[in-house]
């Protein structure tokens, strides 16, 4: 794994070669690239899951692929491993990486200037699009270890979706409508993934992605109507459950079961959600919440993981 540590080594990890060597773009190249692109920005850790071929192979890819303009290395990660030690090398997309994989037929935005995009990119941004890409990435692996089992992206599942979802700017905002203190209010929720498990008899599981960091507040504490008063867990897990009890979920993906996974920063913070949850649900709980602490995942399979449903049960994904 290539990792940034050190002054001396951190500026010359951001700094491409002078005179880099003779490339010739490979399908490997693109395909590391146009993963990449579909994650925003992915680690040395991810891409070597993904590639599944020998780490130093794959790094010595990565660094020819940012010397001559394809990858970048946003600088923002800088200061992240200065506070917390060696990190993974993290990588998006650059200029000539968008120009290379459109001239190979990919769907990527020609009014984007990719380079300075990622300049302007600052760490929370980019951690909290890390969290979703390492689970997500996780999954893909896990699936393709397994004959029994096939990933959906949540591209396709869009395109299967009904056509206003598939015109729709944000096709994953996830709304509801409700009356709060007299007044009849559209609320909504956007998710940080979708996606689908296929089995061999034909069913698929659907699930909406939250990645909850631990950086906003469990309850709502702020005046209503404030945009801080929308910024917390509870009007999360309640805009789901009601848009759920309404059926959103076939009105805007066309599917008739889909669950709410959650991963959280702590176990702590996860059994505070739960209880929360139940509150929302008049304390029943809902199946259609699924929690899993960030710390446990790590050193778990994601399709074998136990995960907790909001009624306090063990499930897993399979």
């Amino acid at each position: 794994m290539e990792t940034v540590f050190g002054r001396k080594q951190r500026v010359n990890r951001f700094r491409r070669a002078d005179s880099p060597a003779n490339m010739r773009l490979t399908e490997r190249d693109l395909l590391l690239m146009a993963h990449v692109a579909k994650h925003r920005f992915l680690s040395t850790e991810h891409l070597q899951a993904i590639d599944g071929g020998s780490s130093q192979n794959v790094n010595r890819i990565l660094r020819v692929l940012f010397d001559h303009g394809y990858l970048d290395r946003p600088l923002a990660q800088i200061a992240s491993t200065v506070l917390d030690g060696s990190k993974p090398i993290i990588y998006g997309l650059g200029k000539r990486g968008a120009q290379a994989l459109r001239a190979h037929g990919c769907k990527i935005n020609d009014q984007v200037d990719w380079t300075e995009k990622n300049s302007r990119a600052g760490a929370i941004f980019i951690e909290h699009t890390l969290e979703r890409a390492g689970f997500m990435t996780a999954l893909q692996v896990a699936c393709r270890e397994r004959d029994d089992v096939n990933l959906l992206e949540a591209n396709e599942i869009i395109c299967d979706a009904p056509e206003a979802t598939r015109r729709s700017r944000e096709p994953l905002r996830w709304q509801v409508e409700r009356v709060e203190r007299g007044r009849k209010e559209i609320f909504s929720v956007v998710p940080d993934g979708l996606f689908g498990l296929s089995f061999p008899d034909g069913t698929t599981s659907y699930f909406l992605l939250e990645i909850d960091r631990g950086t906003i507040p469990l309850r709502r504490t702020d005046t209503y109507g404030t945009a801080a008063w929308r910024k917390n867990i509870e009007f999360k897990l309640r805009t789901y459950y009601e848009g759920w009890r309404a059926d959103r979920h076939v009105e805007q993906f066309g599917v008739k079961q889909l669950r709410v996974l959650w991963v959280t920063s702590s176990r702590v913070r996860m059994e505070n959600m739960i209880q929360i949850q139940k509150a929302v649900t008049d304390g029943r709980g809902s199946a259609l919440f699924l929690f899993g602490s960030a710390d446990e995942l790590r050193s778990s399979n994601r399709l074998d993981f136990d995960w907790i449903s909001g009624r306090e049960e063990a499930v897993r994904l399979v």
